[in-house]
């Protein structure tokens, strides 16, 4: 995608987190447009929504967050949030 797509997707996420602002999906779709924008601090904000909203079954928003604080060379948070992936993977395979 290039970066003009990606602002574009962003500001339309935007808009729609305005109209549905406890619709999860939206900030994730969000918060994985500016991690490709490098904006990790704005993706981990996402992510952290989130998760707030939704429930610790989101196990891929840990994954996409540690990623993003490992960028900003966070590596004992990236590591706390890949840790809890696979914690939450393994109780979803226990279902």
């Amino acid at each position: 995608m290039s970066k003009k797509s990606i602002l574009k997707s962003i500001a339309d996420y935007s808009r729609v987190i305005a109209l549905k602002p406890d619709f999860m999906l939206n900030y994730l779709y969000r918060g994985l447009a500016k991690y490709e924008l490098e904006d990790y601090e704005g993706a981990i904000a996402d992510y952290d929504r989130v998760i707030e909203i939704g429930s610790n079954e989101w196990a891929k928003t840990y994954f996409f967050r540690g990623n993003a604080k490992s960028e900003m060379s966070d590596h004992e948070g990236a590591e706390a949030d890949r840790k809890r992936t696979i914690e939450l993977e393994a109780m979803l395979k226990d279902r």
